[in-house]
């Protein structure tokens, strides 16, 4: 088959490959074997365009003569409050940038503007100021059709953090990184009650406590307006983060989350992607009697499961970064996640957004994750699970206890454990859904038609009638 046949001979599509994923002038039956690693079942799925890994792994696996990582994004260890771990960070990012992958970094343990500082500078200038260092950073860095992508996020209980949320309103700054916020449950209920916010920072250098109060209904307003101002800074909310995974009852915490903020990771944590093409799993589409083919679906996420820890095992020597090659080799992450929802409920005939599609979407998402698991527990039944697994307290996370598992599969788990302590995750896709023609992500189709407008592929701004 040729590339213009499996991508109906769309302009957009055909440059999407050919610039950002094809190796030199391979023919699409050696890219479908260089990606596949000659696992046939996924090279099948790649073919019928029902799964579809990530980019980095698109553009990388099996690539020949060039220092690039499977990932396509890390979290660095947030810099600690002196300028030597600041700068160690900055040069964190550049290396990581310079093997293709994305990263995050958590901002709030720096020392708020105006904090006193022994050196010649006697207050530092904040952390915003060092957060425009860490987005020019990425800026520099090229990544052959592609630039390095950036998250920073602050806490809300850091004083600098009206600062931070009117970061993207001064020209010029910062515009390199996206921003997010880590909210908490605290913070929510002081909106809701129209409570004061202390915002406070110790700094035991100076022996010295910052401390800033405001309302936080109105920080909230600040926030919802500069997102619809600007479309940052993003939300985390960080209680319901920590409180709803795999580890959510034992000491591990999160140190960040990538620059599409899909995944939390810990310090040195990486995102091997995938993404199920949920429009390719109906049957009798635009029909009356039109359904999810469930079985069809579940052997989809087994073998995604299976594929993307080929990758992850495959691509352990290729981390740019000690620290993220021992954080994955202990924790195994990998985020299997979908695309193409919105073209499934249209197939479906379902309105997006309905309490009809919320069912069905309830009914669908609760499938992939438990047959994640299920693949993830036979993995680790063969192979041993990862490093940092406690089989004990894994049955009783808020996640597993989610899925209602029957009780002889979690005494497997007991038993074995999991090959994986993070294994979903819904990516934007943005790029592989727009190759595939299908809705990105969890988005529904906005347009029936639009004009398209990139950089990336041609260099220079180019526009495509979509």
């Amino acid at each position: 088959m040729e590339v213009k046949e499996w991508l109906n001979n769309n302009e957009l599509s055909c440059n999407i490959f050919n610039k950002k994923y094809r190796d030199n002038e391979e023919s699409f039956d050696e890219f479908l074997d260089r990606v596949s690693h000659g696992y046939e079942p996924v090279k099948k799925l790649i073919e019928e365009k029902k799964f579809m890994f990530g980019g980095r792994i698109l553009a990388s696996r099996g690539v020949k003569n060039r220092k690039v990582t499977y990932s396509n994004c890390y979290v660095i260890a947030p810099p600690e409050d002196n300028l030597e771990s600041i700068f160690d960070t900055a040069k964190k990012l550049a290396r990581t940038y310079s093997y293709g992958g994305g990263c995050g970094v958590d901002v709030s343990k720096l020392a708020p503007n105006g904090a006193t500082v022994h050196n010649a500078a006697k207050t530092t200038s904040g952390t915003t100021s060092f957060m425009d260092f860490y987005s020019y950073v990425t800026g520099l860095i090229g990544q052959c059709g592609r630039r390095g992508a950036l998250m920073l996020s602050i806490d809300c209980t850091h004083p600098d953090l009206e600062e931070f949320i009117n970061l993207k309103t001064q020209k010029d700054v910062c515009t390199k990184a996206n921003i997010s916020v880590r909210i908490s449950d605290d913070f929510m209920k002081a909106v809701e009650n129209d409570d004061d916010w202390i915002m406070t920072f110790y700094r035991p250098e100076s022996d010295e406590t910052i401390t800033k109060t405001k309302k936080a209904r109105e920080l909230f307003r600040l926030l919802a307006l500069r997102n619809w101002e600007w479309a940052e800074p993003g939300i985390l909310y960080w209680d319901r983060i920590q409180n709803y995974n795999l580890l959510d009852n034992t000491d591990f915490k999160y140190a960040g989350v990538n620059p599409c903020a899909e995944e939390p990771l810990p310090a040195g944590g990486s995102c091997l992607l995938g993404s199920i093409n949920l429009a390719e799993f109906v049957k009798n589409p635009f029909k009356k009697d039109a359904c999810v083919d469930f079985d069809a679906l579940e052997q989809a996420v087994f073998v995604s499961v299976v594929a993307l820890n080929q990758v992850l095992i495959e691509g352990l020597r290729l981390h740019p970064l000690d620290e993220q090659q021992d954080s994955v080799r202990d924790y195994r992450q990998i985020g299997l996640g979908t695309m193409g929802l919105g073209d499934m409920l249209i197939k479906l005939g379902i309105k997006y957004g309905s309490e009809e599609s919320l069912k069905i979407i309830d009914v669908i998402y609760r499938h992939i994750a438990t047959s994640a698991v299920m693949q993830s527990l036979e993995l680790a039944k063969a192979h041993g699970c990862y490093r940092e697994c406690n089989t004990e307290k894994l049955t009783e996370s808020n996640f597993i206890k989610n899925l209602n598992l029957p009780t002889a599969t979690l005494d497997e788990i007991k038993e074995y454990g999991l090959y994986n302590s993070q294994l979903l995750t819904c990516a934007p896709t943005g790029s592989i859904g727009t190759m595939l023609e299908v809705s990105t992500g969890i988005e529904p189709n906005f347009a029936l038609s639009y004009t398209r407008r990139t950089q990336s592929l041609d260099g220079k701004d180019t526009y495509y009638n979509v």
